[in-house]
């Protein structure tokens, strides 16, 4: 239904979780004193493959699937505010506001595609009812993601 099995949710990492591996902070040279020195790096859109922009969209999409239709069945996950404090350390800012506009625009047209299908409250009922297992799983492996992300954003400020 989703498109999202558990290995290909486990395997799916935020987007900006697979760009912070790659690089949070760079070691170089500082301009002003030609002495070695740690100099904050913040990863943004630009800095990827093209690739990894692939992925990172695919994942915007899925990720965005998933809340919709967490939404939809009253579980509130503020997945954006949350996945935007846990990679702001580590992603330009301009980045996450392009990366935000997708995801809420692809939410707002699942949540609406969830609320034409599922009119009546009684299949709404059943949809949710018969989606709790995955839907729970789902809510453990995004907040798993966004911990995640966290951990390797504030670890990697000054690597």
């Amino acid at each position: 239904m989703l498109g999202l099995g558990q290995a290909g949710m486990k395997r799916a990492t935020l987007g900006f979780v697979v760009a912070a591996l790659v690089a949070a902070v760079g070691l170089t040279r500082t301009a002003e004193s030609g002495e070695a020195g740690l100099v904050e790096v913040k990863l943004g859109l630009n800095s990827i493959s093209k690739t990894e922009r692939e992925t990172l969209w695919r994942r915007v999409d899925e990720y965005a699937t998933v809340d919709a239709l967490l939404d939809f069945c009253g579980k509130k996950l503020n997945l954006q505010r949350r996945t935007w404090v846990a990679v702001a350390p580590c992603v330009e800012v301009s980045s996450l506001r392009k990366v935000a506009a997708v995801f809420r625009a692809k939410k707002s047209t699942y949540v609406k595609a969830w609320e034409e299908a599922f009119a009546d409250p009684e299949k709404k009922k059943t949809l949710c009812e018969a989606q709790k297992p995955k839907l729970a799983e789902y809510t453990r492996i995004l907040d798993a993601h966004i911990s995640e992300a966290a951990t390797m954003c504030s670890a990697c400020l000054f690597c």
